[in-house]
C-alpha cells in the first residue's frame, strides 16, 4: 500500500541492562559450538522479574508518546493501539494489549492484540495505516520475554539467539522524524506447518516437558517435508514485499541508506534475508542484534533506533525495514527520513 502524509511520529525502546554473554552458555551446555559458529551471537538482553514483556512494551510507548507530543500537540486519544507478540504476552486468559493502553492512559482505545510472530510490527503499522482518521493517530508495541522454564533463549530454536525487549512506535497523519511511504504484506500460508512440525495443537505445554523447542518442530518438518520449497517460497516472498514496497515508495532498492531485518543469526540471517535481496550484513543493524538477540515483533523497530542513534540515517536518506513471521509472512515499510 502506497501512503499519502503518514508518519512515524515518535519511536521508543526498551532494552533491559542485563545481558547473558554467549560465552556463559556455552559453559553451561545451553549453546553448542556449530550452533555459536552459525548464529556469531556474542550476548543477549535478559528481562529481570520486574521486567515483563506488558510493562516493557508500556515503558516503549511512554518514550514514544514523548518524541510525538515533541511534534505534535495531540490533546486526543489514539484510534487505535496494536500490540504485536510473538511468544507470550504474560497472563492465559487476558488481554495485554487492554492493560498497555490502560497504563499509557487511554482506557477508551480500541486495544487489538496480534500474534503474527516476528513480522508482527510491519502487520501491525499496516493495520494501524488502514484504521486511522486523516486526523487520527495511533500507537503501535512489540515485546516479548524468552524465559525459562518455558523457554530457553540459547537453545529452544536452531540459528538465533533469542533477547528480551520492548519497542513502539506512533503512526499519525502530522509530521514526525521518518515519513511511511509504503508498507506491503506477503502471506503464503501453506508453511504454517515449519513451526508447528508433528506437534499436537492440543496445548503440549502443558503436558510436555518445558522449555518448548522450535527446533525440534522444523526438523519434523525438514524430515517429512523437506527444506527446498521452502527456501524457494521464502525468496519470493520476501522479494515480493520488498520490490512491492520500493515502486509504491518510488524508490529503488540501491538509494536505501540501511535496512532494519529481524536480528536472526548471522548464516539465518544471510541465508533467509540478505542473499534473496542481494544486501550485505553492512548494511543492516546486524552488529546490534549480535548484542542484544532477536527479540521477536520489536526487533525491525528497535533496528530503526539504533540506526537512527548511531548516526546510520540522517535526513533524506530512505531506510526499509522488513519482517519475516512464521505463518508464513513476509513485510517491508519503506521511510524517509524528514
Amino acid at each position: 500500500m502506497k501512503w499519502e502524509s503518514l508518519y512515524v511520529g515518535g519511536l521508543g525502546t526498551y532494552i533491559p541492562s542485563a545481558f547473558e554473554h554467549s560465552n556463559e552458555a556455552l559453559h553451561a551446555g545451553r549453546l553448542t559450538r556449530e550452533d555459536h559458529e552459525k548464529t556469531q551471537q556474542v550476548t543477549a538482553a535478559v528481562g529481570g522479574p520486574s521486567e515483563t514483556a506488558p510493562k516493557m512494551s508500556v515503558w516503549a510507548g511512554n518514550e514514544a508518546l514523548n518524541e510525538f507530543h515533541g511534534y505534535a500537540a495531540a490533546d486526543s486519544s489514539p484510534e487505535i493501539l496494536v500490540h504485536a507478540v510473538a511468544l507470550h504476552t504474560g497472563l492465559e486468559a487476558w488481554n495485554g494489549s487492554a492493560y498497555i493502553g490502560n497504563k499509557l492512559g487511554y482506557p477508551d482505545t480500541l486495544a487489538v492484540e496480534i500474534r503474527n510472530t516476528c513480522a508482527g510490527a510491519i502487520v501491525g503499522m499496516d493495520i494501524m495505516a488502514r484504521h486511522i482518521g486523516s486526523v487520527g493517530y495511533g500507537i503501535l508495541t512489540a515485546s516479548d520475554i524468552w524465559r525459562m522454564p518455558l523457554f530457553d533463549r540459547w537453545a529452544s530454536d536452531s540459528g538465533l539467539v533469542y533477547g528480551d525487549g520492548a519497542a513502539a512506535v506512533i503512526l499519525t497523519h502530522e509530521i514526525g522524524p521518518f515519513q511511511v511511504l509504503s508498507t506491503v504484506l506477503t502471506q503464503n500460508s501453506r508453511y504454517e506447518q515449519m513451526h508447528r512440525g508433528s506437534a499436537s495443537t492440543d496445548l503440549p505445554e502443558y503436558r510436555e516437558t518445558l522449555p518448548l523447542s522450535i527446533r525440534t518442530r522444523t526438523d519434523d518438518y525438514a524430515r517429512e517435508q523437506g527444506l527446498d520449497s521452502f527456501w524457494e517460497a521464502n525468496t519470493e516472498g520476501l522479494q515480493k514485499s520488498v520490490t512491492c514496497a520500493l515502486q509504491y515508495a518510488g524508490v529503488d532498492q540501491d538509494e536505501v541508506k540501511a535496512w532494519a531485518f529481524p536480528h536472526f543469526g548471522r548464516t539465518l540471517l544471510q541465508r533467509q534475508c540478505l542473499d534473496p535481496l542481494g544486501l550485505h550484513p553492512g548494511q543492516t543493524a546486524a552488529e546490534f542484534g549480535a548484542q542484544i538477540g532477536h527479540t521477536g515483533a520489536a526487533d525491525p523497530l528497535l533496528g530503526l533506533h539504533y540506526l537512527r542513534s548511531e548516526r546510520r540515517i540522517r535526513p533524506g536518506d530512505y531506510v526499509g525495514l522488513v519482517g519475516v513471521g512464521a505463518g508464513f509472512i513476509w513485510g517491508c515499510a519503506i521511510l524517509h527520513c524528514t
